[in-house]
């Protein structure tokens, strides 16, 4: 598939990255964060990315001045179709036919209703790998059951373990669920792929965001078994280790993490207070578990006085893992983010020059190079019905009927 001609793209510097799914080809049929997430990952490492959208367009363009979407649908091109046409369906599945991999996220059965469900792709294309993202999994009590990042949070316990004690549950802002599901299809795909290379043979991937969230909440499921007790609410501390959490200095916060003897030992000496360190309560990691509201209640006053900066400093020198609780804003300000490039600069498809983040993966020290920004709504709807052969007069008339739809 060739890339995008728009005036929006930015140069192809794909010849220096040795992209390594380079030659894959996703159809890309879902919306809001996970699927998108797994499908920007595939993009990421060079697979060519074809995103279906209805006329309405995927309903993350327009939250926060469309900063989810762009984000989460760099390196695609965007199709849109009306699925609940014949003609609409026949282009889908002409995509489907010399596709490698299928992406959807929606309520059980819905791309079933559509004739786009998996026994129809498979005798299509038997070495497809169809990868279905859903909150609950495609069968069981809550297989209908509508689910976003939130409630999955809520559902799965991480909400209730997340917050101050005695104060309400906390979510957390970035969607973690969602990155870590789409991340999780995205792997569930690779690893189909390496078998197909064996077998020849496709697969069907079942992700549910409520079996994610239980994985990433699994050591306290299981020690809830073990002793039957769930761990309350800790704010910004840790269950197991202390002092390991948020503390208040002069300036905002700073997280320390002296999670060792020795760190603790170290970070007494640095705050002017050994008699804590040579205090038997506090000698043993479980001595200070134990007697943790002690320990912080003797520490707290101390650091609020310091400088935070400083005393990030001071601590890293030592090798105590600390950080200043910073904004968004002031992340941008860390040479840390310039040196290693994560921003990338491009002209959004909104018309603002706008800055979204690249992969954390590195090949060879190498982060993939952004091929294209975030596509507008059928930015390549003409482009993409021309590879598949469909002539002049008939793109005219499906653009006509709008059973396609092009920016």
């Amino acid at each position: 598939m060739s890339n995008s001609k728009s005036p929006q793209s930015a140069p192809d510097e794909s010849a220096t990255f040795n992209a390594p799914l380079q030659g894959l080809r996703v159809v890309d049929l879902s919306h809001v964060q996970a699927g998108p997430i797994c499908a920007m990952m595939l993009a990421d490492m060079g697979a060519e990315v074809v995103k279906i959208e209805s006329l309405e367009g995927d309903m993350y363009r327009e939250p926060i001045a469309g900063s989810f979407y762009q984000n989460f649908n760099r390196n695609k091109r965007s199709i849109v179709l009306d699925l609940k046409t014949e003609e609409g369906k026949d282009v889908a599945l002409g995509l489907v036919k010399g596709a490698d991999v299928f992406i959807e996220n929606f309520i059980p059965g819905a791309v079933e209703r559509l004739g786009l469900g998996y026994e129809v792709l498979r005798a299509l294309n038997p070495a497809l790998v169809y990868g279905s993202i859903s909150g609950f999994g495609q069968d069981g009590p809550w297989v209908n059951r509508a689910a976003f990042d939130p409630a999955i949070q809520a559902l799965s316990g991480l909400m209730d373990a997340t917050g101050e004690p005695g104060r309400p549950p906390v979510r957390t802002r970035a969607a973690m669920i969602d990155y870590c599901a789409g991340t999780t299809m995205a792997f569930a795909i690779v690893a189909a792929l390496f078998r197909r290379a064996r077998t020849g043979v496709g697969d069907y991937l079942d992700v549910a965001l409520m079996d994610v969230g239980m994985y990433a909440m699994s050591p306290y499921m299981t020690f809830y078994k073990l002793r039957g007790v769930t761990l309350p609410r800790t704010g910004s501390a840790h269950p197991a280790t202390a002092p390991n959490q948020g503390f208040r200095v002069r300036d905002g916060y700073l997280y320390i993490a002296a999670t060792s003897d020795r760190m603790w030992r170290d970070l007494c000496k640095v705050l002017g207070v050994p008699e804590l360190a040579q205090d038997p309560r506090f000698a043993t990691r479980s001595g200070r578990m134990k007697n943790a509201r002690t320990l912080i209640d003797a520490v707290s006053p101390v650091i609020e006085k310091r400088d935070g900066s400083e005393l990030e400093a001071q601590l890293l020198a030592v090798g105590i893992p600390c950080g200043k609780v910073r904004t968004v804003a002031e992340v941008f300000d860390d040479p840390y983010v310039v040196s290693r490039g994560m921003l990338e600069p491009t002209r959004g498809w909104i018309g603002e020059d706008v800055q979204s983040m690249k992969t954390p993966i590195r090949l060879s020290g190498m982060s993939s190079p952004l091929r294209r920004p975030a596509p507008a709504l059928g930015e390549h709807s003409v482009e993409v019905l021309r590879e598949l052969g469909y002539s002049a007069s008939q793109i005219d008339r499906l653009l006509a009927t709008q059973v396609v739809a092009q920016s």
